[in-house]
């Protein structure tokens, strides 16, 4: 169990929990309006460590769709309020208590369907948590690695958080004026970062302000890489852990033989087919063949791969490397400007016209500016790092511009200076993206996002001004 004690270590009166209900409020999300196989397979395993399921949705469902539910839940809230996950476990937590289930309920379990699982019983969550004297607030994991600044990404704050896609707490925490003041001020945000700022990790400031202890059923060391962006620890979870977050889904996907391998000996009832999706687990005890599979293509690899860089393009064949170039423009540094303008400002510019640049931004809050007298053709610009903008000033057309945001957070794209973009194409595998036109003009646009796309980490892409 972790355990992170505040100075202030007051108890609140310690009520008794013997012979009360549990009851879980569950947040969920779909963007194609649908209720999945995967996630009744989550509810069944819900009802069986609680007495009954909120289930609170942040899009609608049809009749078919709700009927789906019937004997999963005891009632279901099913249309769009834009307040993302802990809007749902407020509107849940409010039709309890206005409802009168609170009077009787010893605890509350809040989940989302952010993950796939479980892999294992939860009733393991349970027994620990009842072999560690019932802590009041208890999750499965806390978050380790800190809350970065919106206004000032550079800077980051540790801030251990239980992480909120599943939870539980007690009669001593929400039935305190504290908590349900929380509930009540949930609103929409624009951005993940400020929902985890005010939400997932404010909840746990707030009720470790109050005196309770942070608890978990995973000490935290067990998974020592970030499991949210390390391939080595999602497979970790998925052998060990209780989920898989849906935003690592493309990252396990990659290894999929491997994954595969610890999904047969879970109960989790489906595994991944060739195209990365779900399919039944077939009943045979030939599972150790994905781990012969997985060590096959391993060695194969390392005859033959084929892999991005850097700025090269890596082609390895029985162990020789072979690199070629794939940028003109490389920055790899802090803090930096690359500037492709005219040159010497005291001499009338020329218009120019640049077909197939390509700039790879590799270090943190760099900065690319495209001066208002470049034609820019079949372009290409790759952003790998923290806190970078693209800033677009040419006064001319620019067709086929390619622009991809990868790895890391706050990106931005500034069209201005009445830019004129014919084809633009953004893909995006990162959070909170912002896409600002003041004075330009885009056409035939497309937006690809790629990863992130599970209901916990919307709004993916903020575009302003019309895009």
């Amino acid at each position: 169990m972790t355990n992170y004690r505040q100075s202030h270590n007051k108890r609140s009166q310690n009520l008794t929990l013997l012979n009360k209900k549990r009851y879980c409020i569950f947040a969920a999300y779909n963007k194609e309006n649908k209720i999945t196989k995967e996630l009744i397979f989550y509810l069944e395993e819900l009802n069986k460590i609680v007495d009954g399921i909120v289930f609170v949705m942040d899009n609608p469902l049809d009749i078919e769709e709700k009927k789906k539910l019937e004997n999963l839940t005891i009632y279901n809230e099913c249309k769009k309020h834009n307040e993302y996950d802990f809007g749902s476990y407020k509107r849940g937590f409010l039709y309890l208590k206005e409802n009168g289930f609170l009077d009787d309920t010893g605890e509350l379990i809040f989940a989302n369907d952010s993950c796939y699982g479980p892999l294992k019983s939860l009733n393991l969550f349970i027994e620990k948590w009842e072999k560690e004297n019932k802590p009041d607030f208890y999750g499965i994991t806390v978050n380790n690695y800190g809350q970065k600044y919106s206004t000032l990404p550079s800077l980051s704050k540790h801030l251990p958080h239980i992480q909120s896609y599943f939870f539980l707490i007690t009669k001593n925490i929400f039935n305190e004026d504290f908590f349900i003041k929380f509930i009540n001020s949930i609103r929409h945000m624009d951005t993940y970062t400020e929902i985890t700022k005010a939400y997932e990790v404010g909840l746990s400031r707030l009720i470790a302000k109050n005196g309770f202890e942070i608890c978990t059923y995973f000490d935290f060391g067990k998974f020592q890489e970030s499991p949210i962006y390390k391939g080595k620890a999602m497979l970790k979870t998925v052998k060990d852990g209780f989920f898989i977050k849906k935003k690592n889904f493309n990252l396990l996907s990659k290894n999929k033989n491997l994954c595969n391998y610890f999904l047969y000996k879970s109960i989790f009832p489906y595994i991944m087919n060739n195209n990365g999706d779900f399919i039944c687990k077939k009943q045979n005890n030939f599972y150790f063949v994905y781990l012969l599979k997985h060590i096959l293509s391993i060695a194969t690899s390392s005859m033959f791969n084929i892999e991005n860089k850097d700025i090269y393009k890596v082609f390895t064949i029985f162990g020789l490397k072979f690199k070629f170039k794939r940028y003109n423009y490389k920055i790899a540094g802090k803090n930096n400007s690359l500037m492709v303008i005219d040159g010497d400002s005291k001499t009338t510019p020329k218009e120019k016209k640049i077909n197939g640049l390509e700039i790879a931004i590799k270090g943190k809050n760099n900065k690319i500016i495209l001066g208002p007298n470049y034609k820019f053709i079949n372009s290409k610009i790759e952003i790998c790092a923290d806190n970078c903008t693209v800033d677009i000033k040419s006064r001319h057309l620019i067709s086929n511009l390619n622009v991809k945001f990868e790895k890391e957070n706050y990106q931005s794209l500034v069209i201005d200076n009445e830019a004129k973009i014919l084809d633009l194409n953004i893909n995006s595998t990162t959070q909170d993206v912002l896409i600002e036109v003041k004075d330009g003009e885009i056409s035939n646009s497309t937006a690809n996002i790629e990863a992130f796309a599970d209901e916990e980490n919307r709004p993916r892409m903020i575009i302003k001004q019309g895009v």
